[in-house]
C-alpha cells in the first residue's frame, strides 16, 4: 500500500462523526448513482423505445446489432452493480476499482456504450489515485482506453474504430487523473497543516506543563529545604529535648528530604517525556507505587496514626499508571486522616482483582480516645478529593467518598489494572497534578477526609 494512503484517510475521514461518515460513504455515491444510471438510460433510450426493439421471442438483454445502444436488463445490471460498491472504496479502494472496472467492461460488450456510464468508474480511479494505487489506476486506464473505443468495432456492431470515441476515451482518463491528483495534493497540503497545527497544540501544553512544574518546583522546594534545614538544626542542638519531639523532628526531616528527592523526580520525568532532557540519576528515585505502602504505614504510625494496612491479590500485576495512582489515593486519604481525626482508627484495603484493584480507606473513631474530633468542612468539595477523583478518572476508574455511620470517613476507589493507552502515552493525564500531592499540599485543604 502507498504510504500516502494513511494520510489521506486521516483527512477523509478523521475527526468526523459516525453520520458523517455514513454521509461521506454513501451520501456521495447518490449523486454518481444518478448520473450513471439515469443519464446512461436517457442518453441511450430505453429498451423498447421508438429507435429500437429487443428479439422479439428471446431473452429481453439480447438486441439487433441496430439497436445495440438500448440496454436491455442486463445491461441496466451492470449499470446497478457499477454503483452500488462504490460505498466500500475508502477500505477496499483496489477491490471496488476492479469491480467497477468489471461492470464497466460487461455495460460495453452488451450495447454500444453513450452517455456517463463510466461515472462509477471515474470515481473509484480518482479514490484509489488519491490513496497512492497508481500502478492499480494505470491498469485500469489502459484496459478502459483499450476496450471502450474498439468494443462496436471488434464486436461487429460497427464497421470501422471510431477516432472520436478513442480521443473522447483519451480525454476522460486525462482529466480523471489530473483532477485525481490536485486532490491528492490538497488533501496531504490540509493533513500537513493539521500535523502542524497538532505538534503546535502539543508544544504549547508540554511547554505550559513545564512552566506549571518549574514554578511549583522552586517554590515547594525552597519551603522544603527550609522546613528539611530547620529540623535538622533543631536535631543538632535538641539534645535535652524529649524523645517524642526529636522523633518528630526526624521525621519532619526524613519526609522532607523525601519530598524534594520526588519533586526533583517528577521534574526529570516531565523534562524527559517532553524531550528536553532527564533529570541525573543521582537525584531520580523510583515512582512511588502500592510496593511502598509499608513506609507509608510506618511513618503514620510514627507519627501517631493507629493504621493498618490490608492487602490482598498481586501487586505486580498493575499497570505503572494505576500503581502510581492507587499509592497517591492512599497517601492523600491517609494523609487528611492525619490532619483531620488523628485519633481515629484507619484501616487500608487493597483488593487485586483480574481486571480492577479496589481501594478502601476508612477511619472511625475508638471508643475510650479522647481527641479533638475534627468534623470535615468541605465534605467531598476538598481540594484533595477533587485531586483524587482526577487522578482516578484519569486512569479510567471511579472514586466516591463520604461520611459513614459511625463517625468516619470512607474513600472508596475502583481502578483498572492496565490503564488506557492514552493515560499511559501522556504523564500529565496519569498524574494531573504531579507536584501537589505531597504532604505540603494537604496543609491548603480546609476539609476533607475526617
Amino acid at each position: 500500500m502507498h504510504p500516502r494512503t494513511d494520510v489521506t484517510s486521516t483527512v477523509t475521514d478523521g475527526g468526523r462523526t459516525p453520520g458523517a461518515r455514513r454521509f461521506a460513504r454513501v451520501g456521495r455515491v447518490l449523486p454518481v448513482a444518478f448520473v450513471q444510471v439515469v443519464g446512461t438510460l436517457l442518453a441511450s433510450g430505453l429498451p423498447g423505445g421508438p429507435a429500437g426493439r429487443a428479439v422479439r421471442g428471446g431473452p429481453p438483454w439480447v438486441v439487433h446489432a441496430a439497436d445495440a445502444v438500448h440496454p436491455g436488463p442486463l445491461a441496466i445490471a451492470f449499470l446497478v452493480a457499477g454503483v452500488v460498491v462504490l460505498p466500500w472504496r475508502w477500505h477496499r479502494p483496489r477491490v471496488v476499482l476492479v469491480v467497477t472496472l468489471a461492470t464497466t467492461i460487461g455495460y460495453v460488450l452488451l450495447v454500444s456504450p453513450r452517455g456517463p456510464f463510466v461515472a462509477a468508474l471515474t470515481m473509484a480511479m480518482a479514490n484509489a489515485w488519491i490513496r497512492g494505487h497508481r500502478w492499480a489506476v494505470g491498469t485500469v486506464a489502459a484496459i478502459a482506453v483499450a476496450a471502450f473505443p474498439t468494443a462496436d468495432e471488434v464486436l461487429g456492431r460497427s464497421s470501422a474504430r471510431d477516432l472520436d470515441a478513442v480521443f473522447l476515451a483519451l480525454a476522460w482518463v486525462t482529466v480523471t487523473l489530473a483532477v485525481a491528483e490536485l486532490v491528492r495534493v490538497r488533501l496531504e497540503r490540509v493533513a500537513e497543516r493539521r500535523r502542524r497545527r497538532a505538534e503546535a497544540e502539543q508544544l504549547r501544553a508540554r511547554d505550559e506543563r513545564m512552566r506549571i512544574a518549574r514554578e511549583l518546583h522552586d517554590s515547594v522546594a525552597h519551603s522544603m529545604s527550609l522546613i528539611n534545614l530547620q529540623a535538622g538544626v533543631a536535631l543538632h542542638l535538641g539534645d535535652g529535648l524529649p524523645d517524642r519531639t526529636l522523633q518528630s523532628l526526624t521525621d519532619i526531616r526524613d519526609t522532607s528530604r523525601d519530598a524534594l528527592v520526588e519533586l526533583r523526580t517528577i521534574l526529570g520525568v516531565l523534562r524527559s517525556a517532553d524531550g528536553t532532557g532527564a533529570a541525573p540519576a543521582s537525584d531520580r528515585a523510583p515512582v512511588p507505587g502500592l510496593d511502598r505502602l509499608p513506609d507509608l504505614v510506618e511513618r503514620a504510625r510514627a507519627a501517631g496514626l493507629d493504621l493498618w494496612a490490608d492487602v490482598d491479590g498481586d501487586l505486580a500485576v498493575l499497570d505503572g499508571t494505576t500503581d502510581r495512582s492507587a499509592f497517591r489515593i492512599v497517601q492523600e486519604s491517609v494523609t487528611n486522616v492525619m490532619k483531620h481525626a488523628p485519633d481515629h482508627r484507619t484501616e487500608v484495603r487493597v483488593r487485586t482483582g483480574p481486571d480492577l484493584v479496589d481501594l478502601v480507606v476508612e477511619d472511625h473513631p475508638v471508643a475510650g480516645r479522647s481527641g479533638p474530633a475534627v468534623a470535615p468542612t468541605l465534605g467531598a468539595s476538598g481540594n484533595g478529593l477533587i485531586g483524587m477523583r482526577e487522578r482516578a478518572t484519569a486512569v479510567g476508574g471511579s472514586l466516591t467518598a463520604g461520611p459513614t455511620r459511625s463517625g468516619g470517613w470512607r474513600v472508596t476507589a475502583q481502578l483498572p489494572v492496565r490503564t488506557p493507552e492514552h493515560a499511559r502515552s501522556d504523564p500529565a493525564a496519569a498524574d494531573p497534578r504531579p507536584m501537589t500531592d505531597t504532604t505540603t499540599e494537604t496543609e491548603t485543604e480546609t476539609g476533607a477526609t475526617s
